[in-house]
């Protein structure tokens, strides 16, 4: 009993010869914690103002974590004064080289993430393509990218992934081309078929004028002739659905109007013609003569608009100083 009492006593002695260096020690740690989420805020703002939030989060974070456990080693070497600080160095290269192991995939994500913040290769609001998956960027985390896809759900792609893998980012540019096929019959004049959808094109708000559509003969079939017809449109995927379904309506519509008619879902157009094709100069015309056709031209296909919130209507945003996020 004697022998327990004075091992307490000799505990309680301890603690208060060591109380000031305790003192000191968690005035000292509450200064780096304070520190540190001061400077926090400081990279958060000041990245933030040069529209880099996302790198500005990852590198707040790095900054707050590494003032804090400075803070903590130099807390440990107050409270223990006969502990070395080069043996808490080394001691924590080797327990890194153990956490590394460990958390091998989390350490991985978090370097290609900030590789992919350093390099921007893609942004918050740009649409990408990544294997089956294709969206908006939401935002560059840590450890993952959040892509809201088209249909509204989130997809989460691990950072290292990305970094690794080949990606197509479709707002790259303001402006992209896109392309349709279609087919007819080897009857028709290759000039004729290309004035009459030239002219059915430019009916299409969402078409750029410049670059000017193209329709190309791109191949020789068994029983008719492949073309391709190709524009340009804003880079978003709202412009390029609503594209598409116009100038497909256009195309069907125009020759509809001068009987050709599908004759099966390949679409391969017949020779069922009231009009004689050949003939067909509406587009020369009415460049020559504008308004002398406005009775006979059909109405521009009604317009495809993307709902309220629409996913596929996402574009990059602009933040403060005017720059695209």
């Amino acid at each position: 009993m004697e022998s327990a009492t004075a091992k307490l006593g000799i505990w309680v002695e301890g603690f208060w010869s060591v109380l000031p260096n305790l003192i000191v020690a968690v005035v000292v740690i509450t200064m780096f914690v304070a520190l540190a989420l001061v400077l926090r805020i400081v990279t958060r703002r000041t990245f933030r103002r040069r529209g880099r939030e996302d790198l500005g989060e990852m590198l707040a974070d790095f900054v707050m974590w590494s003032m804090i456990l400075v803070g903590l080693l130099i807390g440990l070497t107050i409270v223990l004064p006969t502990l070395n600080p080069g043996d808490l160095v080394a001691g924590l290269g080797v327990g890194s080289v153990a956490i590394g192991f460990a958390f091998k995939d989390i350490l991985q994500n978090w370097l290609a993430g900030l590789l992919i913040l350093l390099r921007q290769p893609f942004r918050r609001g740009d649409q990408i393509s990544l294997g089956t998956i294709e969206g908006t960027v939401q935002r560059i985390e840590q450890r993952a990218t959040l892509i809201k896809t088209y249909d509204g759900r989130v997809v989460v792609v691990p950072n290292a992934d990305i970094y690794t893998q080949c990606i197509t980012i479709n707002t790259a540019h303001e402006q992209r081309r896109i392309s349709i096929d279609v087919t007819v019959g080897y009857e028709h004049s290759v000039r004729s078929v290309q004035a009459l959808i030239n002219s059915a094109l430019a009916r299409v708000d969402e078409i750029k004028p410049t670059p000017a559509p193209q329709v190309l003969p791109w191949a020789l079939g068994p029983t008719s002739l492949a073309l391709k017809v190709r524009f340009w449109i804003e880079s978003h995927r709202a412009a390029e659905v609503a594209a598409h379904a116009r100038a497909v309506q256009a195309i069907k519509e125009a020759f509809q109007a001068h009987g050709i008619d599908p004759s099966d879902p390949q679409i391969v157009f017949t020779s069922r013609i009231e009009k004689p094709l050949d003939h067909y100069d509406a587009a020369q015309q009415a460049e020559a003569h504008p308004g002398t056709h406005d009775q006979q031209a059909p109405s521009p296909p009604p317009r495809v608009l993307a709902g309220v919130d629409d996913p596929e209507d996402e574009r990059p945003r602009e933040n403060r100083c005017g720059t695209t996020l």
